[in-house]
């Protein structure tokens, strides 16, 4: 008995853990989306966390991933990082895509819950990985 109540009581962390991140992957999800639309407002206006980053460090960003052209062949690597930090849930995506001039380009993703939902704490993008893990370790 007490075997078949840990195997419950894991089976719904599991579906709980899955619930809760599956709003953070739609909202990186309609990142994608805007960024390849080139929808940099609607990106800063209701996807973007300004607690730490102002609408125009976001628009800046947006025009320097913009210059690099477009992003092709974009693959979402598998699992997540969740953390709860001071009652804080942070999520963090990990991606891969191809630019032309670039070649590969490694992303990460870090999301914040807010009581409106989620919302975009931080992107990085670069070609050297280790840039990119490294300007994430603290999320």
């Amino acid at each position: 008995m007490k075997t078949i109540k840990l195997l419950g009581f894991i089976a719904l962390s599991v579906i709980t853990f899955s619930c809760s991140t599956e709003q953070a992957e739609k909202v990186a999800d309609e990142f994608h989306q805007k960024l390849d639309e080139r929808d940099y407002d609607y990106i800063v206006n209701n996807l973007a966390d300004l607690e730490d980053v102002t609408k125009d460090e976001w628009h800046g960003f947006l025009s320097i991933v913009d210059g690099w052209g477009p992003q092709t062949n974009r693959v979402k690597e598998s699992g997540f990082n969740k953390k709860i930090d001071n009652g804080i849930e942070r999520v963090r995506f990990s991606y891969t895509f191809d630019i032309p001039e670039i070649g590969k380009v490694y992303e990460r993703i870090v999301l914040v819950e807010r009581p409106e939902g989620y919302k975009i704490r931080t992107v990085l993008m670069n070609s050297d990985e280790s840039i990119v893990i490294k300007g994430t370790e603290e999320f």
